[in-house]
């Protein structure tokens, strides 16, 4: 049976980005359906610029990332779509990024792997780099970048750029709604490599990808990090303490995120303005994860 590829696209308050996206997504997949989730009407003229290749969802409010993704797969499902491919607004799909997936997924399928979901090597265009693809190993998580090899094994897949079949979606379950923003991605990677499905990064799919609304140099290094809004901080931190008590969430994930959350709270609360306002949101993240509590943060 031939591959009928459905493009989910969550957008949130698009910017002309968004064009160029569904024009490089149109002739690689059978449908792309934005899914947006409560953008003002001025944004949402963006939309009246694109060709007809496309179905609006216009949910009328910010239902968050999963809730969003979750409904498109739901319609995907109607259009009779074997795969669908995950999307954001930003995201730009290099040629034939989705037919090396599905190339590559049908030869390991053949070769009797239980493939869950492929992702492609996504580069962030405003720092020339390319991000690898992340495998746990005894002690934490490390990255592995393509070096000649077709694919890269990995345990995590940033939900942009991921393809993945309709029956996986039914074994693993849907996208997790209660986490709203952060994290959707790494729970569901890591329920799905719970569930038994292996993942794969695909070295000839590639995808123009921005993580964060900007990045900065680490003093006194060449590195660099993504920079969020203030209130990014608060699902990361939360959603990072909600799936750490899931029986899917591995020790090894567990020590790096321990690591990682420890480092932006020393880091972004010394060095990125506005500091007190973060480490106000990292606070009441680890409070509210405490709780148990999900879904959008409601601010009085």
């Amino acid at each position: 049976m031939d591959a009928k590829v459905v493009a989910v696209v969550v957008t949130f308050q698009p910017d002309q980005t968004l064009i160029e996206a569904v024009h490089a997504l149109e002739p690689q997949v059978s449908s792309v359906l934005l899914v947006d989730n409560g953008s003002d009407s001025e944004r949402l003229r963006i939309l009246q610029q694109l060709r007809s290749a496309f179905e609006p969802m216009l949910l009328g409010k910010n239902l968050g990332v999963g809730a969003a993704h979750n409904i498109g797969i739901a319609r995907a499902r109607e259009l009779g779509a074997t795969h669908v491919l995950l999307m954001d607004q930003d995201s730009i799909a290099q040629p034939k990024m989705v037919e090396s997936m599905l190339t590559v997924e049908a030869s390991l399928t053949a070769s009797g792997k239980r493939v869950g979901a492929l992702g492609p090597v996504y580069h962030d265009p405003r720092l020339g780099k390319s991000w690898p693809f992340y495998r746990m190993s005894c002690f934490g998580v490390r990255g592995y970048e393509c070096t000649g090899e077709d694919t890269v094994p990995c345990d995590f897949l940033i939900s942009s750029g991921t393809l993945v079949r309709m029956p996986v979606i039914d074994e693993v379950g849907p996208i997790n709604e209660g986490y709203f923003l952060e994290h959707v991605d790494t729970e569901w990677s890591l329920r799905a490599r719970f569930h038994g499905f292996a993942l794969f990064g695909v070295c000839n799919a590639h995808m123009n990808h921005m993580l964060g609304d900007d990045t900065v140099r680490v003093p006194f290094s060449d590195h660099h990090v993504q920079i969020y809004q203030p209130y990014r901080h608060y699902y990361l931190f939360r959603n990072s303490m909600l799936l750490w008590r899931e029986r899917h969430a591995r020790l090894p994930w567990k020590l790096n995120e321990v690591r990682r959350l420890l480092a932006r709270i020393l880091y972004f609360s010394l060095f990125v303005p506005p500091r007190l306002e973060r480490l106000r949101f990292m606070v009441l993240g680890i409070w509210h994860g405490m709780l148990g509590r999900i879904g959008p943060l409601r601010t009085r």
